[in-house]
């Protein structure tokens, strides 16, 4: 289990490494921005570039799972599906080639006959790339079920604020928007009974270095099972009387009624990209962070969920958790009912693009007792 753990962590630096080549590699960035005006061959190809570096990231998991357990690959979920369709209409499914040329072959087709863009491409996806954990945490990683482990993979959270490529300025140590927001998120998950057991979320883009003129990135890790909990996170900070209220993180579309309810108990911020708001949450630099919406899916929730739980909190389902009669119903029994699961989809979607996104929003927390305030802010 350690090797799996380290593999991921190792790919998560990878996919960190390709995010941040991307934006540094002026011949990537090009077709990063590139916009097309109307009439032009493809009107699709900045999106489908867009894509493609979440395809290859994702693909690139998949790979590198099977190497280590074979048994995994097919259980690498992610939001993108690998088939393109080019401009001759030609269909390819993005996979990681046996070799780097094979590789850069194949992306080639996908980017209209463009060789410098793939071979570049290739490179990144099968460069060598290994991140040393703590030795003293990864020697107490639990033995994990192998036989019904799933992953879930976003590749690229928070992907406007990773195309605009603009630093932003933080409230407090909360950025509410920018690249340092940007995040890619690794999942672990039971197949049976659904629940999360581990989380990797990597931040490519924490902190810029100006002696370097580069971005440097920073990853966070933790796995929860049968008792066992280990992670990296700093501990939780120690409230002194008299400080300020607690942070609860939002997304700038929620409804203005909701902030002013959690306002009663909370400094409300905003904050863009599903990983990072939760990330937040997991460093112990906001109480909470909520959404009342079904505009999540379950590849933005799995790896901070199994990184909360590593950490003893989680993430509830919103509109379950509010139809609670009262904070005293707040059980341990029941906070384990409300936790979102990751191995079925919805049911009767109105869309089928909707089976896997988070149905009744979401409350990540790490410290349970947050609940009852917000419960009794927004509790009906």
């Amino acid at each position: 289990m350690a090797e799996l753990i380290k593999t991921l962590l190792s790919f998560s630096e990878r996919a960190g490494e390709i995010a941040r080549a991307i934006r540094q590699e002026p011949k990537l960035f090009a077709l990063l921005v590139e916009e097309k005006g109307e009439g032009e061959k493809n009107q699709r190809f900045a999106h489908d570039f867009k894509t493609l570096a979440d395809v290859l990231i994702q693909e690139a998991l998949r790979h590198h799972v099977a190497r280590t357990i074979p048994s995994l690959a097919e259980w690498v979920q992610g939001e993108e599906s690998a088939e393109f369709t080019n401009t001759l209409g030609e269909k390819i499914t993005v996979r990681i080639c046996d070799t780097q040329n094979g590789t850069a072959t194949l992306l080639a087709k996908v980017l209209d006959g463009n060789k410098e863009a793939a071979e570049i491409l290739a490179a990144l996806a099968h460069q060598d790339i290994t991140f040393t954990p703590d030795p003293h945490l990864i020697e107490k990683v639990p033995d994990l079920p192998i036989d019904s482990l799933g992953i879930w993979i976003d590749p690229v959270d928070s992907t406007g604020e990773y195309v605009r490529g603009r630093p932003g300025e933080a409230v407090g140590s909360i950025h509410q928007q920018g690249l340092q927001c940007v995040t890619v998120l690794i999942g672990l998950y039971d197949r049976h009974s659904g629940l999360p057991i581990g989380g990797i979320i990597n931040q490519p883009f924490a902190a810029f270095t100006e002696n370097k003129k580069r971005w440097e990135g920073k990853v966070y890790w933790g796995v929860n099972y049968k008792g066992v909990s280990v992670h990296n996170l700093p501990a939780m900070p120690v409230e002194s009387a008299g400080s300020s209220p607690p942070v609860v993180v939002l997304s700038s579309s929620e409804d203005p009624a909701l902030h002013t309810r959690l306002s009663r108990h909370f400094s409300v911020l905003n904050a863009t990209g599903a990983g990072y708001k939760q990330l937040v949450v997991a460093l112990g630099l906001a109480a909470a962070c909520l959404s009342s919406k079904d505009s999540t899916f379950r590849w933005d929730t799995a790896a901070p969920h199994g990184l909360l739980r590593a950490a003893g909190g989680g993430v509830v389902v919103y509109r379950r958790l509010t139809s609670s009669a009262s904070a005293k119903d707040i059980a341990a029994e029941t906070l384990e009912e409300l936790q979102i699961l990751y191995h079925k989809p919805n049911a009767n979607p109105a869309q089928l693009s909707l089976q896997w996104c988070n149905e009744g929003g979401l409350v990540a927390y790490r410290d349970p007792k947050v609940l009852a305030n917000i419960l009794e802010c927004v509790g009906e």
